[in-house]
């Protein structure tokens, strides 16, 4: 039977109210990361093929379900789906840091195809690779003259206990900037205005009082607040720290390092483990290549102009290349529609 009808369900349960993931291009995270959702309904539609998050599409309706990152088991829509029949696929985006689930073999059985950045599950027959994905700007930026400062990083302050975890490193840089080069380095974002004292109080606790956590002095005197939209400020620095919050998974490439390239920034990347097979090497530096924080400061401080333009000129290559091809909105929306209706 023809697939005519396609519901989604996000793991973020914001996201299906209302069809919100796609209706709008931003979410609370990041600048236009709804855009491939938005792509993927207007390719399904000229094809003749109806797209809606649960909150608008009947599971029982649909003729397939589509999973944005494994859903929990008591999940109303996964029982009904699977109590109805209904063929069902799995967008895996979250890293096994944020949901493991992702990861398990029995959440695995439950899906016809499973979309995954991961390289190392690809096979062609199960799993197929899908990559965060972008709408790619005609150019990028290249007038050094709009650059106030040096560096700067873009993150929300997060914790967790992981062996792969980098939020950690991102911590890292952040104090050795502040102990060694604080003219040098802004940090912007969410979770970053605590104070040396109110730092102590549980979270669950500031949630509710959140004076309380700004006591003390700036536990990061480095943060400069959160911002809108990440390329607006970001273009006003020369270099942009670019972790990702899991290392070493091989094709796990977010919008980081994109929002960079974007806004004519130069990434310093850590992250994938086989990045350079995906982008190359020569648009970002790779914080690997570096023994120290000192070492990677005085790279990025003594660049040249000429050296400095390279860069961006290898990025806006690279973004106007075929190489770039897996990364944009129509490979995304053609990968996951022709997955589940056909070619």
């Amino acid at each position: 039977m023809p697939v005519k009808r396609i519901a989604f369900c996000n793991y973020y349960k914001e996201l299906n109210k209302n069809d919100f993931m796609f209706q709008c291009s931003n979410s609370g995270i990041g600048d236009d990361l709804l855009t491939p959702l938005l792509e993927l309904k207007k390719y399904a539609n000229a094809r003749g093929i109806e797209v809606a998050s649960v909150s608008l599409m009947d599971v029982s309706t649909a003729d397939a379900v589509v999973f944005i990152d494994m859903p929990e088991k008591d999940n109303p829509y996964l029982t009904m789906a699977r109590k109805t029949g209904k063929s069902l696929y799995l967008l895996a985006l979250e890293s096994k840091l944020i949901r493991k689930e992702n990861y398990l073999s029995e959440s695995h059985a439950l899906f016809k195809k499973i979309f995954t950045y991961d390289d190392s599950l690809i096979d062609n027959t199960k799993f197929f690779k899908i990559n965060y994905s972008f709408l790619f700007p005609a150019s990028i930026p290249t007038d050094l003259s709009i650059k106030e400062k040096l560096c700067t990083m873009i993150a929300g302050n997060k914790t967790v206990q992981h062996p792969q975890e980098l939020y950690s490193k991102r911590i890292e840089a952040i104090r050795w900037f502040e102990q060694n080069q604080p003219e040098d380095f802004d940090l912007y974002g969410v979770g970053w205005d605590e104070g040396t004292l109110g730092c102590f109080f549980p979270r669950v606790i500031t949630r509710h009082w959140e004076w309380l956590k700004r006591l003390g002095n700036p536990a990061f005197p480095s943060w400069r607040g959160r911002v809108v939209r990440k390329r607006d400020v970001m273009g006003r620095y020369r270099f942009a720290l670019c972790f990702e919050n899991i290392m070493d998974v091989p094709g796990y490439i977010t919008e980081k390092m994109f929002d960079a390239f974007f806004s004519g920034t130069i990434p310093v990347y850590r992250g994938a483990e086989n990045v350079t097979d995906h982008i190359p090497s020569g648009c970002f530096i790779d914080m690997k290549d570096y023994s120290s924080y000192e070492e990677l400061y005085r790279y990025m401080k003594g660049m040249p102009e000429k050296g400095y333009a390279g860069y961006l000129d290898a990025i806006e290559s690279f973004l106007k290349s075929e190489h770039s091809y897996p990364f944009s909105c129509e490979y995304f929306a053609m990968t996951i529609v022709n997955g589940i209706v056909g070619e």
